[in-house]
């Protein structure tokens, strides 16, 4: 299994090869696949799950891909539904995209941890978040942000997606890091980037946290202005420094894989593996996940399986911390959801 260097989620389409494809270098084609996306059409990850089908095509990876999206989730029983009669990978593969918000959303509700559900696969992409405030605010740097965080934690608003999800978690990492009590901390989740950056532009928050990609327009017009990121090193566009230079021992992306359906034959599981390292290895994929400033994090089988072990346990320590679950043991369930 391949490492790559990272610390640290019902519409649908159809992609068909044409009727003269051939096999890519010899190797398998999947007949069909099914890849499962639990976020809206447009939304989150939507954009890599259509992406991961085109190229499956064009690298004659698959015969046809088919996308499929659960804009509120996946409550058990679809979950059920993809991990029941799955056959041979080869000829009829399923696949679950997945990340960081799903990792946190189940425990959260409750639900049985990602690792414990599927079969992990692969990770295969991540993005670096970035801290923005106005141009015209007091907040000059990171360290004039960091001085009023530790004075008055709850008096300094901090905004970006959905409550729980990654830019949140990444608030509360931010806040253990600096020494700061995590449960004082102030977060407003949004829906969308635009109402984050409403909310900003009206001073109902001090500062954003979210994609670092996202905010380039913004940034290069001069409307916002980045304290740091989250990345290990600088990112191109962006003059911030990371969180590392200023000595916050940190690296964070929100990441993106694919997982098997629970209980897979170990020969399917190897199959769907070596799939996901084929595609890793593909120019294509190479070219637009640079493109789309996707930064290629990839990590397969055991060392993804165990990578998702740990981090499925940083995270939910995270949640502990501020005040979202009752306790942080990955073994707590049906009672562990801190309710307000």
């Amino acid at each position: 299994m391949r490492r790559r260097g990272f610390f640290a989620f019902a519409a649908g389409i159809m992609v068909a090869a044409g009727c003269g494809s051939t096999r890519n270098s010899g190797a398998s084609t999947v007949g069909r696949l099914s890849i499962i996306a639990p976020t809206a059409h447009g939304q989150g990850w939507d954009l890599a799950a259509r992406t991961l089908a085109a190229v499956m095509i064009d690298a004659k990876l698959a015969r046809t891909v088919g996308v499929s999206n659960h804009p509120g989730g996946l409550d058990a029983a679809t979950m059920n539904t993809f991990a029941a009669d799955h056959g041979p990978f080869m000829s009829e593969g399923k696949l679950l995209l997945t990340g960081m918000p799903m990792v946190a959303g189940a425990e959260i509700t409750n639900a049985p941890s990602v690792v414990d559900s599927t079969t992990p696969l692969a990770r295969l992409i991540g993005d670096w978040a970035a801290l923005v405030v106005p141009a015209n605010s007091p907040l000059r740097t990171f360290e004039d942000f960091v001085e009023v965080l530790r004075r008055d934690p709850a008096g300094l608003v901090v905004g970006g997606r959905f409550t729980g999800g990654s830019d949140h978690v990444l608030y509360g990492m931010i806040g253990k890091c600096l020494g700061v009590d995590a449960r004082l901390l102030e977060y407003s989740g949004y829906p969308g980037w635009a109402e984050s950056v409403e909310a900003l532009n009206d001073g109902r928050v001090a500062a954003l946290l979210g994609s670092a990609r996202s905010f380039k327009e913004e940034i290069a017009a001069r409307r916002l202005r980045p304290l740091v990121v989250s990345s290990g090193q600088r990112i191109d566009g962006i003059d911030a420094p990371t969180l590392l230079e200023l000595e916050v021992r940190l690296e964070y992306s929100d990441w993106c894989g694919l997982l098997g359906p629970r209980g897979m034959r170990p020969e399917d599981r190897d199959e769907a593996v070596a799939l996901c390292d084929r595609l890793d290895d593909t120019p294509r994929w190479q070219e637009v996940c640079a493109a789309n400033g996707w930064n290629r994090v990839y990590l397969s089988g055991e060392d993804f399986r165990q990578w998702l072990v740990t981090e499925t346990g940083r995270t939910r320590g995270v949640l502990y911390d501020l005040g979202l679950l009752r306790s942080s043991s990955t073994r707590c369930r049906g009672g562990c959801v801190k309710r307000h």
